[in-house]
């Protein structure tokens, strides 16, 4: 009698633990149905900022978001709470971190150091997990090695029309398109059988699906090189995609590594503004790329086309202005600070001897040696870097000097350069510049 009074006991308990966890669990999926469009949300903005630097990097993806269905996380609590025994609605929330997903679908997987570049500069990453992981161990035995993606936990930065989303985090995963569809296939047939466990004969049908699909990844790789050598006999650029892809497999793969690729967007309005630069005249460029400075691949490429491939009719800077919907007053103005600091540029290169400019691949000015021949003063050479930013700002298309602002901007630089010009030691040289100067 007392045994069966014990058993009794425990069974009374095991009832009411068992009624404990599902109170939770249900008192969760309440305060999520609350919440359900604030996790929406956040997953539209985390989307939304990945879609549009996708957009000016010249990278093809598909981008999708939710914030978890509320009957699919209730299954998946109740599998995983047979492990996490969870006590408190908090340790849910700790655990479930993916009730705001985005999913990058990627044509190219090549391009999986790229997102990896925008993730990183977009969000704090709290954690990143890279598939296949050796500590994971599959239900089933394979043959090939499975899912191949990126998985990040992010935070938004900190923004005011962001603000109230900052803490929370999201999941972004990324791969290429033909993975997340077997893994969404493998995922729901394997690990949510809603429709029953699979037979030994389907798990190796999945298996060797597992197995076209990471041919299929090998086959997108190629077809990315084909579209490059395409492009390369056809000698000329003809959208940021074509860009993007012609960087990618031109530049040395260890110098990605060292250095962010930048935005092809930019680079690519310069080229369309220019229409006179094939793809071997590119590559000279590209064969300067310094990796001893923070600036990108696209900036520096930018930054010598305009500097070396200047001529003052030609190109049009205001067009260029003008397809980053710039208006027509404000181009004109842009135009010519940019005019400006090339003439700039071009005179500093000036005090550098012909070993220190063979040497640099490519030479980015540095105003410290203007300070050194006593040209300016040290005011002067942090005033230059000051402007240096504004220029950067220009070049991107972010309208953060007002009129006034830009205006007195440009009176320094004007002023700055004509000094810098005129110390200038070939005569022949100074007086070009001083030409070039008096047509802006």
């Amino acid at each position: 009698m007392a045994v069966l009074g014990t058993m009794n006991i425990h069974k009374r308990w095991h009832n009411n633990n068992k009624d404990t966890t599902m109170k939770i669990i249900a008192d969760f999926i309440k305060q999520y149905n609350k919440e359900f469009d604030y996790y929406q949300k956040l997953s539209q903005i985390v989307a939304s900022k990945i879609e549009d630097q996708l957009f000016k990097r010249g990278i093809k993806a598909i981008v999708t978001f939710r914030a978890k269905r509320p009957d699919r996380l209730k299954d998946k609590l109740l599998k995983r709470n047979e492990e996490k025994k969870y006590k408190t609605i908090d340790e849910i929330f700790q655990d479930i971190v993916d009730l705001a997903g985005v999913r990058v679908s990627l044509y190219f997987p090549s391009e999986r150091e790229i997102i990896d570049e925008i993730i990183t500069e977009l969000f704090y990453i709290e954690k990143k997990k890279v598939f296949p992981n050796e500590a994971h161990i599959p239900k089933h035995i394979k043959r090939f090695s499975g899912y191949w993606a990126t998985h990040y936990r992010v935070k938004l930065k900190e923004e005011s029309l962001t603000k109230r989303y900052a803490d929370t985090l999201a999941e972004i995963q990324v791969a290429s398109v033909l993975m997340h569809a077997w893994s969404e296939v493998e995922h729901d047939l394997v690990y949510k059988p809603f429709s029953g466990n699979l037979s030994k004969e389907e798990l190796a049908i999945l298996d060797e699906i597992n197995g076209l699909v990471l041919s299929g990844e090998i086959a997108l790789e190629r077809l990315q090189s084909a579209m490059t050598e395409r492009t390369k006999q056809r000698n000329d650029i003809t959208d940021k995609y074509e860009l993007t892809n012609f960087l990618l497999n031109t530049i040395d793969k260890n110098y990605l590594n060292k250095i962010k690729l930048g935005d092809t967007y930019l680079l690519n309005n310069y080229l369309n503004t220019i229409k006179k630069l094939d793809t071997k005249d590119f590559n000279n460029y590209i064969n300067k790329i310094n990796l001893d400075y923070g600036e990108s691949v696209t900036d520096q490429l930018l930054n010598m086309l305009l500097v070396e491939f200047y001529d003052i009719e030609k190109p049009n800077l205001k067009n260029y202005f003008k397809n980053l919907h710039i208006s027509d007053r404000k181009a004109s103005g842009f135009e010519s600070f940019v005019k400006c600091w090339v003439v700039l540029e071009k005179a500093v290169r000036e005090f550098y001897s012909a070993s220190e400019i063979r040497t640099n691949k490519y030479l980015i000015s540095d105003f410290k040696i203007l300070q050194n021949k006593k040209i300016l003063t040290t005011e002067e050479a942090n005033q230059l870097r000051q402007l240096r930013q504004v220029r950067n700002y220009l070049l991107h298309g972010i309208e953060t000097p007002s009129e006034n602002y830009l205006k007195n901007s440009f009176q320094i630089l004007k002023g700055i350069t004509e000094r810098v010009v005129d110390k200038v030691p070939s005569v022949e040289v100074k007086n070009k510049l001083k030409k070039e100067l008096d047509k802006i």
